[in-house]
């Protein structure tokens, strides 16, 4: 029977919806959490039963009275009953209370906290260069912050304490009185049941009468103990609820007067310390306040009496000859005038749009030395107008006045004759230059120029010249000792020239460098001949050719006077050397086309396929203007017409790289050579490998030979070097990533032709290549491979050299060392 009583759940007779899902929650209490909505209002019949007249708190009930279960102890029980409806009531309305300050609380410190975020953000964009305001902001933004603190601290510790516990309260007090009235009317029916059938029995039927009896004694005693039950939980509740309002409440006045004495502390203190560097900050900015206002009542007085009739001050930008609004026609049918500030800035002509939504400027003219200006046309009927003629079109610009036109074409006619003088004076230096000559290529101490890996360290010598830590004489001062070499190539300049390009065998100054650079590597590869380390093929590049062999190639048609454009010298700006650099190397505007001897004006023999060049010196899709175009058409119009003249200069180079005339390859790389081009059966690239000649190899590889391409028996460079016992070409092709495992026409890789020459250098390379892919250790394995080739750069130097005396370690023999574990 107790434990078909313990299933049922009951609730009190006159208890609200509000109150009955209340009394089901009998887990114990959770902390508030600020996202959730406040508890529900009890309904229109609680609000009915608790807006009644004030209700005392009940007498004490007689355990007697209880267990008797009397009329008086039911009355008793109705109105502690109504007690503590008006109790929960009055309990729920705080607690809402206590949600909504926790809300308000929780958005009065995240505006707070938004507010610091704001005022920081306003002191970095605002005053970025205000140091005093700077260090105002910071310290407004601490003690936002602390407030921010102490709110959220006051938040977690007074609201949530005094909300849980009054809470707690409500779930488990007020519910378990609930659920006990429940219980207690429930088994009052079954008392009730039970006694009926008692009265009903019969004195015949005694074994029924005796059930029934035995029944209404169970079900008696189990009414009594529930009723008791009853009473305790309404005592406990009465003394439990004294100590938990009461705590509650003091607690959040506590936590409270906390929170207060922390602000009040921390503000006195932040007070003493930055008080008063605030106050000094505010009546700094008063007085910059009042001067600025004071200097701001004479600006009226800088208005000139006649607006735009007058040329404008200085510009405040010293690389600006003049400056200021003009009207530009435009170029569409319409002929549209729109007004724009224009510009006179590192030698261009600039324009910017008026509105100053994009200050990058526009450039109209970027080269105003093959400009002229003279006034517009009498065509042009409006005041102040003057035209900009270039070699390509015409621009028309108009002046406010009279007088702005005139400053503005006196400006404009400087520019262009100091940048005509500049471009003269260039001019002279080169036609005074010595004329190249056809020296032999300095050979001497290559061993000291190998692939090292490392850079040169120069130490000065009184009475002598540059010498390396070991004595030796080091590869800056060989390179430049080569003819041509002391000055650039570009402009004649003798200061700063430590630059070079690798794939052109040049040295350059800084700025000339710098133009290079901007070409593209397919064009120029620079290298610095003091901070980068120079390979001794590369090092033999550039001692074999020079500026004077270079420049007698690329100036061979050089005319002797009305050059277009003008040469460039030390002096000239960027804009000069650019031009005269990609007129030079891009278009080759200089050298000269000659018709090859009658005797060389064949085609390539039958069957030989010619491949496409994608990887020549320099990209020729250089933009020229329509003029150069036309002129370079006249002029080679005859050379054009012959099919076999690149055919011609195909076979030159073919010719020039198996005797190692570098000079000769560039010149015939520069005057339309294919350096891909199968001529015979075969590349240039694969008969310099085959001659040995590894700084024609180095070169050819710099110029876009590629390292995969075919001969007429399938063999790949790599297959040649590996048949010729090559080690310093198959290290430089596998430099370049050359793929190993292509087979030629007989089905042979080339490590396979290595094994059966028994050339043990390159087969030592191409496994150390084969376990650096393999392998995630390729540190070490990077080193050694560095190590062997430079000595085979070594071996290759002392044997051109003819050098005596006992030869550099094999590279078989290097690799053991280099592998053999230490003791």
């Amino acid at each position: 029977m107790k434990q078909k009583l313990g299933k049922i759940q009951v609730r009190f007779s006159r208890r609200t919806p509000s109150t009955e899902s209340r009394s089901s929650a009998t887990a114990p209490a959770e902390a508030i959490q600020f996202s959730d909505p406040p508890p529900a209002v009890p309904s229109s019949a609680s609000m009915a039963t608790t807006s009644a007249a004030y209700i005392p708190q009940p007498t004490d009930i007689d355990v007697h009275e209880a267990i008797n279960d009397s009329p008086r102890f039911r009355g008793q029980a109705r109105g502690h009953e109504a007690y503590f409806n008006r109790l929960e009531s009055r309990l729920t309305e705080i607690l809402k209370h206590f949600a909504t300050m926790a809300d308000l609380g929780r958005t009065y410190a995240t505006t707070v906290y938004k507010l610091s975020i704001s005022v920081n953000q306003l002191g970095q964009e605002s005053f970025p260069d205000n140091a005093l305001a700077q260090s105002t902001f910071g310290t407004l933004a601490e003690a936002y912050t602390k407030i921010v603190e102490l709110m959220r601290g006051f938040q977690e510790e007074s609201t949530i304490n005094a909300y849980n516990k009054l809470q707690m309260f409500c779930r488990k007090e007020l519910a378990d009185v609930a659920a006990l009235r429940t219980q207690f009317d429930n088994t009052a029916a079954l008392t009730d049941d039970a006694l009926t059938k008692n009265a009903a029995s019969s004195r015949t039927k005694k074994s029924e009468t005796l059930e029934t009896r035995n029944a209404l004694v169970n079900v008696g005693a189990l009414h009594a103990h529930t009723a008791l039950d009853f009473l305790e939980k309404i005592n406990l509740a009465h003394a439990q609820k004294d100590l938990v309002v009461v705590d509650a409440l003091w607690s959040f006045v506590k936590d409270t007067s906390a929170f207060f004495s922390k602000g009040h502390a921390f503000f006195d203190e932040w007070t003493a310390m930055d008080n008063g560097g605030i106050a000094d900050a505010v009546d700094a900015l008063t007085k910059k306040r009042d001067y600025t206002a004071r200097q701001m009542q004479d600006i009226h007085s800088l208005v000139p009496s006649e607006m735009y009739q007058h040329p404008p001050g200085i510009s405040l930008d010293p690389d600006v000859v003049m400056e200021g609004y003009l009207y530009k026609r435009s170029s569409n049918a319409f002929k549209t005038w729109n007004r724009r500030w224009f510009q006179i800035k590192d030698n261009k002509l600039l324009y910017i749009h008026r509105s100053g939504d994009d200050f990058h400027p526009t450039v109209m003219e970027k080269n105003l030395v093959l400009c002229i200006v003279r006034p517009a046309p009498t065509t042009i009927d409006r005041i102040g107008c003057f035209e900009l003629v270039t070699p390509e079109r015409s621009h028309i610009l108009q002046a406010d006045s009279e007088a702005v036109c005139n400053a503005w074409m006196r400006a404009l006619q400087r520019t262009i004759l100091n940048l005509h003088e500049a471009s003269q004076a260039g001019y002279d230096a080169i036609r005074n230059e010595p004329s190249s000559s056809a020296h032999q290529a300095a050979s001497e101490s290559h061993s000291g120029t190998a692939m090292s890996g490392r850079p040169t360290t120069i130490t000065e010598i009184p009475g002598g010249s540059p010498r390396n830590a070991n004595g030796t004489e080091p590869v800056y001062t060989k390179i430049r000792r080569t003819p041509g070499n002391d000055r650039c190539a570009d402009c004649g300049g003798r200061e700063d020239v430590k630059w070079v390009s690798i794939n052109l065998g040049v040295v350059l100054c800084i700025e000339c460098c710098g133009v290079h650079r901007s070409l593209g590597v397919q064009v120029s590869k620079i290298r610095s001949l003091t901070m980068d380390s120079l390979d001794g093929e590369v090092t033999n590049i550039l001692m074999s050719l020079g500026n004077d062999r270079v420049n007698a190639i690329l100036l061979s048609g050089l005319p002797k006077k009305d050059i277009v454009p003008p040469p460039a010298n030390e002096r000239s700006p960027r804009e000069v050397r650019e031009t005269w650099i990609k007129a030079k190397y891009v278009e080759r505007r200089f050298v000269a086309h000659g018709t090859p001897h009658k005797a060389l004006r064949r085609k390539a023999s039958a069957g030989v396929n010619r491949s496409a060049s994608s990887a020549n010196v320099a990209s020729l899709d250089m933009t020229t203007s329509s003029t150069y175009n036309e002129n370079l058409g006249e002029t080679h119009s005859d050379e054009g017409g012959d099919e076999g003249h690149a055919d011609v200069h195909d076979e030159l180079l073919l010719a020039a790289a198996r005797t190692g005339d570098l000079p000769e390859v560039l010149k015939n790389l520069l005057t339309g050579a294919d350096v891909n081009a199968l001529v015979d059966g075969t590349t240039a690239l694969h008969a310099a490998i085959l001659a040995n000649h590894t700084a024609v190899v180095e070169f050819l590889l710099l110029n876009g030979a590629k390292t995969s391409l075919a001969d007429a028996n399938g063999d790949t460079p790599l297959h040649v070097a590996s048949r010729n016992d090559g080690p310093l070409a198959a290290a430089m092709l596998l430099k370049r990533g050359v793929d190993r495992d292509l087979v030629n026409l007989k089905g042979e890789t080339p490590i396979q032709i290595a094994v059966d020459k028994e050339s043990v250098e390159i087969i030592t390379l191409l496994r150390l290549h084969e376990m650096r892919d393999e392998t995630d250790a390729t540190e070490g394995v990077d080193e050694i491979i560095s190590d062997l080739t430079r000595r085979a750069a070594e071996k290759a130097a002392t044997m051109r050299n003819g050098a005596a005396g006992r030869s550099p370690p094999s590279i078989s023999e290097l690799a053991l060392e280099k592998m053999r574990p230490e003791e």
